[in-house]
């Protein structure tokens, strides 16, 4: 794979990248990444795509990444030159974004299923991008819940594991979407056993991470990414190593 510099005034962003209509500079991570990245601290280089027609670089993937050195003043951005286009293009994209951790767990739920319809469905994303089939079902499973829990998820009132435990099980969907209008959906969904509660004579392990520790944090870094990756919690990520090592 060659790494060329690329003048920024002869790239735009294609197409097919996933997320080509967002505006960059307004949330949180894209101030920390404009202060923070420079050429050298750029470890992994823009995909873009040559137009014949145009003559210009189409940006596939790394689109905060291109703007933030952009917004730096950077006069060229370190990239790798694909032939990729439409649907392929399209699905590198999905699949690069769909690893990152400020992703809601409904953005997620919907890529993954962008993801799948350009595969040919859910063995075909399995075996192309290594995704266990569980994994990407739970995610589209997501998607199944009522429009009023959806937004309870983006608002973080519902996290990713207790939304697919109500996806698999639709007889109680209505019971949370009254209770979500009544403000009282942390207690229905404690009721029906969707929300993790501490019951009599649980067991459990504390794992304590100190950041101040080069080797705590790297460790901790690198769980937060292998979880995101199996679309897991770190704990429940954790958990299923402890329990393949155990058997």
């Amino acid at each position: 794979m060659k790494v060329r510099n690329i003048p920024v005034g002869l790239i735009d962003v294609a197409e097919e990248n996933v997320r080509k209509d967002q505006a960059f500079g307004k949330d949180t991570s894209d101030q920390l990444m404009k202060e923070h990245l420079t050429k050298f601290d750029l470890l992994q280089p823009v995909v873009v795509r040559f137009d014949d027609e145009s003559r210009r670089y189409k940006l596939l993937i790394g689109r905060r990444r291109f703007f933030a050195l952009s917004a730096k003043g950077a006069r060229e951005v370190p990239a790798v030159v694909t032939e990729l286009e439409g649907a392929e293009a399209e699905a590198a994209s999905l699949f690069e974004n769909l690893i990152r951790k400020d992703l809601s767990p409904l953005e997620k739920a919907q890529m993954v299923k962008k993801l799948v319809n350009s595969t040919k469905g859910i063995t075909g994303a399995s075996a192309k991008y290594g995704l266990p089939k569980s994994t990407i079902s739970e995610w589209l499973s997501i998607l199944n819940l009522p429009q009023p829990l959806q937004e309870q998820l983006v608002k973080g009132e519902i996290t990713s594991y207790e939304a697919i435990r109500i996806a698999r099980r639709p007889e109680i969907h209505d019971r949370l979407v009254i209770a979500a209008a009544q403000s009282k959906l942390q207690e229905e969904m404690e009721s029906t056993g969707v929300k993790r509660g501490a019951p009599k004579g649980l067991l459990t392990v504390r794992l304590v991470f100190d950041p101040r520790k080069k080797l705590d944090k790297k460790i901790w870094e690198r769980l937060n990414e292998k979880a995101s990756q199996n679309g897991l919690e770190v704990t429940d990520y954790v958990k299923s190593i402890v329990a393949k090592h155990a058997q």
